[in-house]
């Protein structure tokens, strides 16, 4: 019996990984509780999850609180800024929605275009904040690029985190507290093999051992 539970056992390993995936969840749902600070726990979840859950360094709180207040100031501005956005854009839409015009049309398929390339943005930009020591511009530029860059990706992704979305709207319980972390875990396998594109390459044995690299 203590075998088959043993901290080195199969059984063990994976259900401390699922664990250590709903603690991240939590944590992400408890630091967007401000709303403005959205974009900053979202940084520290993808922090958490590829370093703590993924790698297995460090304990999964520790990480993401230590990566929320490194990134507290710059995620609240970049929060506000995507809120602002897609308000406008909800509005915009909101309004051409009801007018029956070719113009209208026209208005529709480039907000749409919009709200793509906003939410392909958001995807890319936390994550490579989380990685990246570089200004914020420089990142969402790099965001940008990534966004077309690796397009596939880039829809794969969005599908991940819709299907994550929908299932936390038709069942809120227990789904939002599951869905963040398992959409962030699943999707960092796609994004770590092209935030990795974007890394230097490492010049010592040691540098290879890093969690980053694995």
């Amino acid at each position: 019996m203590n075998s088959m539970f043993g901290p080195e056992t199969k059984f063990f390993k994976v259900t401390n990984k699922i664990g250590n995936i709903l603690l991240v969840s939590v944590l992400w749902l408890i630091g967007c509780i401000p709303v403005v600070t959205i974009g900053t726990s979202t940084i520290a979840m993808y922090y958490a999850m590829v370093k703590a859950v993924r790698c297995e360094e460090g304990y999964v709180s520790k990480e993401f609180i230590r990566s929320y207040r490194q990134n507290l100031k710059t995620g609240i501005l970049l929060t506000v800024i995507f809120l602002v956005l897609a308000a406008v854009l909800w509005l915009d839409h909101s309004y051409t929605v009801k007018q029956i015009s070719i113009m209208a049309g026209a208005l529709e398929m480039v907000y749409l275009l919009l709200a793509f390339v906003i939410a392909g943005i958001v995807l890319y930009l936390f994550p490579v904040l989380s990685r990246f020591t570089m200004d914020a511009f420089s990142c969402f530029k790099l965001a940008l690029f990534m966004v077309f860059k690796h397009f596939p990706t880039t829809i794969l992704l969005l599908l991940i985190v819709t299907a994550g979305i929908v299932s936390a709207l038709l069942i809120p319980v227990p789904m939002i507290f599951v869905m963040p972390g398992v959409c962030c875990y699943v999707g960092s396998f796609l994004m770590e093999r092209i935030l990795r594109k974007y890394m230097a390459k490492p010049e010592t044995k040691e540098d290879e051992e890093k969690w980053y690299y694995r």
